[in-house]
């Protein structure tokens, strides 16, 4: 067989430059979308950073306000028992110090009641001190116009009374409280922050 069959019959080599491109091409398409990506994700909010930051903004917006000292009778039947506490309330602006201020007999009768309500061995640990400022917080935002998230959970669990309606009129009834409930917003936050104690005494 001559030299000009055995080159005819013989395979054709693949082109390198062929398979550069290729590649070339892959690798482009690869990264254009990678870019894309790191981009969209790049441009999306960030909710946790957001929340983060409105907490960040409301701590340095905080002002304290250091209240009289409560001197009570406890609830101890057996024998007559006293707490002495100094009560700093931190609150979560100017707008809530003016309100606290404001409000502050209906604010003191609220805490008189809450801690004369009180054993003495409730308050002489570490967890009913803090159980305490718990619920001072709670009771010291109410006057202030503030309702806790349970006691709304509770009035809307309240039975409503029973009226005879339509079947028309049922069904835009549970579509309104659809949307009610859709509508409905994120808590607000408790103007009362935290509760410090500037001193704690019981005899």
């Amino acid at each position: 067989m001559s030299d000009a069959a055995a080159k005819t019959d013989a395979p054709p080599k693949k082109s390198k430059k062929g398979l550069i491109i290729g590649l070339a091409a892959v690798l482009l398409l690869a990264g254009g979308g990678g870019a894309g990506w790191f981009f969209l994700g790049r441009g999306e909010p960030d909710e946790a950073a957001a929340a983060a930051k409105a907490d960040a903004k409301r701590d340095a917006l905080r002002v304290f306000v250091t209240l009289d000292n409560f001197v009570v009778n406890l609830a101890d039947r057996d024998s007559e028992r006293y707490a002495q506490i100094g009560v700093v309330l931190e609150v979560d602006g100017k707008e809530s110090e003016a309100k606290l201020t404001a409000k502050m007999p209906a604010v003191r009768n609220e805490l008189l009641l809450l801690i004369s309500s009180k054993l003495a061995n409730q308050l002489t640990t570490r967890e009913g001190k803090e159980q305490l400022a718990a619920e001072i917080a709670i009771a010291a935002a109410r006057p202030l116009g503030w309702t806790p998230p349970e006691d709304e959970e509770e009035e809307e669990e309240a039975p409503a009374p029973k009226v005879k309606v339509k079947d028309g009129e049922k069904a835009k009834g549970a579509k309104s409280k659809e949307k009610a409930k859709a509508k409905k917003a994120e808590p607000a936050p408790n103007p009362v922050a935290n509760v410090h104690f500037a001193s704690f005494i019981v005899q």
